[in-house]
């Protein structure tokens, strides 16, 4: 007679706190786990490159092995053999396997997904293989992890909502395909199901309520860190684990950041697993609570001190952070086996403060420490801009360095309603039904762009009103310090007082229409985790001669790839290199309006329809003349001639004489 379900794997609640974090124990076959948790990602039935022992000493009493990679090699017959994977890889304590869901999303173009299950080829002998419900619980069990996943269809968590809906259903369906087959095995494995439903509300209410129907051991949350932005996956998480049993584990698969964690304990997570602190060891890097460390920087080449004070991990016990300089520098794989020890013990310190603060009571004060400790501001050197006073009589600031001035024309106010607001009809845009309208600010300075853009969702009424989404990219936060503090001089803040102090606080701010963020660093490193779907992309950084490496082709193309598809660039700049590099980076180019200064502005789209005024033969034949003819920080090439001249843009203008002039 088959075993309730219910009855094997047992989470014990002990507290939780107001925002819903809880701490507790799940007890398993191998001991208890005090949870939050993290567990290691141990793959292959090992956590590369450390040992069973290392991974143990870090405090972890858990890890997560993939059933996948499992079942290919060594295969279920081995683990047969040896009684499991605790004996197989010397780990006395938990494991959870994953069902192979996860995989299965990671092959798209490379297997056949049906109801029955998905197909694909084995990369080892190239036979092919139907990985079912019924059989990921019949491999699982043959491992023996102590906690076992129902196979589920994940996808990219953006996905329109009739394709998630569609993966969650199917996911529905294999979950109690996969309990019912695991009701029929012998053991006292656990199962838990998996919620999945996308970044959409409705859907993640809709399945969390039909799987909680059923007797699993506990539940997953599924499809996250897979495209979404990071406020999405919050966002996620915090409604899915509120509609989750209190009296059940939840775990959130594949999350993620040491910051991550903490937003998502906060809201109620228990299990976490992540091949981060591992992944980013091999590429010489360490999580601290002073933030992420590239150990190789040559400035750390003589530090006589441990990597983090307090730690208790080998590299930090036993050496100073000068030699593990050395071997990360070198190459020497002993370097990555201590990073990862390095930052396997910080995730396990990492839960075991916020364990720590739930049972004391005082979660928030410790979330808020957090926050500033692994997301630090970068020191700037005070000095390096001031206010200055224009001919027009408005204020503006100056960088003290290289003497550009942001604005310098008729100030950065009107400026910034001109150019970047008015041009493109962003009331009129933000009025017409649709999701929300996410601007790229590449540049925040005094936030006057930023400021324009908010002024105008701020006048656009209506019953179809958009929300308002700002991602801005910054290397140095002190021009909005110094506008913040001289409110009489940059008045277009003194509305958005409360909202920028809370910018600056938290780097971000969220109310009912508008959510604003900020990501202080290189804006080349920041833009990959912008989020995408941006229909405006505001490109005001300082001149290509005093910023260089952001008018590069290779930046715009990294802009490019984040626009939407039906998106526009606007620019101060409307020098023939800018133009060349935005043309390269896969752009439609035309002209802006005048601010004062200039004569003419840039806008960019990705579609032609959307540019007013579209270059043409005009500026081909003066670029043809040009001396510059090609993008900032490259040399002239025929290629790049003829890059420009095949553009689609310029297709009605072709006809080739001699040279390949465009007439």
């Amino acid at each position: 007679m088959a075993r309730r379900i219910a009855d094997r794997a047992h989470f014990q609640l002990i507290r939780t706190a107001p925002s819903g974090a809880r701490a507790g124990v799940l007890r398993t076959r191998f001991g208890p786990v005090e949870t939050p948790t993290f567990m290691p990602v141990a793959t292959h039935a090992n956590a590369r490159p450390l040992s069973a022992d290392e991974v143990a000493a870090s405090g972890a009493s858990i890890v997560l092995a993939n059933t996948w990679h499992l079942f290919l090699r060594p295969g279920v017959e081995v683990f047969r053999h040896f009684g499991g994977i605790h004996r197989f890889m010397g780990w006395p304590r938990g494991v959870l396997t994953d069902s192979g869901g996860f995989q299965i999303f990671s092959l798209e173009g490379e297997r056949e997904l049906t109801e029955a299950g998905a197909r694909f080829n084995n990369p080892w002998d190239a036979t092919t293989a139907l990985l079912t419900p019924e059989l990921s619980m019949e491999i699982q069990h043959a491992i023996g992890s102590d906690i076992a996943m129902v196979l589920d269809e994940c996808v990219d968590a953006t996905v329109a909502l009739d394709v998630a809906r569609a993966a969650m259903e199917r996911t529905h369906r294999w979950a109690l395909r996969s309990l019912a087959r695991q009701r029929e095995l012998p053991g006292d494995q656990a199962l838990f199901a998996i919620v999945q439903g996308g970044v959409h509300p409705s859907l993640r209410t809709e399945s969390a309520a039909f799987l909680t129907e059923h007797p699993f051991d506990g539940f997953a949350i599924g499809g996250l860190a897979v495209g979404e932005r990071r406020d999405q996956l919050y966002a996620t998480a915090e409604l899915t684990a509120a509609r989750l049993p209190a009296e059940k584990a939840r775990y959130l698969m594949g999350v993620g950041t040491p910051i991550d964690l903490v937003e998502c304990v906060r809201v109620g997570c228990d299990l976490f697993d992540c091949i981060l602190p591992t992944k980013m060891a091999q590429q010489g890097y360490a999580y601290t609570f002073a933030g992420q460390l590239r150990v190789g920087r040559s400035d750390l080449a003589l530090a006589d001190r441990p990597l983090e004070a307090g730690c208790d991990c080998p590299a930090c016990t036993r050496y100073a952070l000068g030699f593990v300089h050395h071997l990360v520098r070198g190459g020497h794989a002993y370097g990555v086996r201590l990073l990862a020890q390095h930052n396997l013990h910080h995730y396990q310190r990492l839960m075991r403060r916020l364990r720590g603060a739930i049972l004391e009571d005082r979660l928030e004060s410790e979330v808020r420490a957090l926050r500033d400790e692994l997301q630090p501001r970068k020191a700037v050197p005070k000095g390096l801009f001031e206010v200055v006073g224009l001919r027009t009589g408005v204020k503006a600031i100056r960088h003290t360095g290289h003497g550009e001035v942001m604005h310098p024309g008729i100030g950065p106010d009107e400026e910034a309603r001109r150019l970047y607001a008015d041009q493109v009809d962003l009331r009129g845009m933000l009025g017409r039904p649709g999701g929300p309208l996410r601007i790229l600010d590449i540049g925040l300075g005094a936030a006057a762009n930023a400021s324009a853009a908010i002024a105008c969702a701020r006048e656009a009424w209506g019953p179809s009103k958009r929300v308002l989404e700002i991602v801005s990219l910054e290397s140095h936060l002190e021009p909005l310090e110094l506008a913040l503090a001289d409110p009489a001089g940059f008045p277009y803040l003194e509305p958005l007082l409360p909202v920028v102090r809370t910018l600056l606080d938290r780097g971000t701010f969220e109310d009912a229409g508008l959510r604003w963020t900020v990501r202080v660093g290189d804006a080349r490193t920041a833009i990959g985790s912008a989020g995408g779907g941006f229909e405006l992309v505001y490109f005001d950084p300082f001149s290509p001669e005093k910023n260089p490496d952001l008018w590069t082709r290779a930046f715009l193309s990294s802009v490019r790839a984040q626009c939407a598809d039906d998106a526009r660039l606007v620019t101060y700049s409307a020098a023939t290199p800018s133009r060349v590099a935005l043309l390269l980076a896969g752009f439609y180019v035309g002209t802006g309006i005048s601010t004062g200064l200039r004569a003419e502005t840039t806008v960019a789209a990705t579609r032609p329809e959307l540019l007013a005024a579209p270059l043409g033969a005009r500026w081909t034949k003066r670029w043809e003349r040009s001396t510059a003819r090609a993008p900032h920080g490259e040399p002239w090439s025929a290629s790049i001639d003829d890059a420009v001249r095949a553009h689609p843009q310029f297709a009605p203008l072709r006809t080739h004489r001699g040279g390949g002039r465009i007439e």
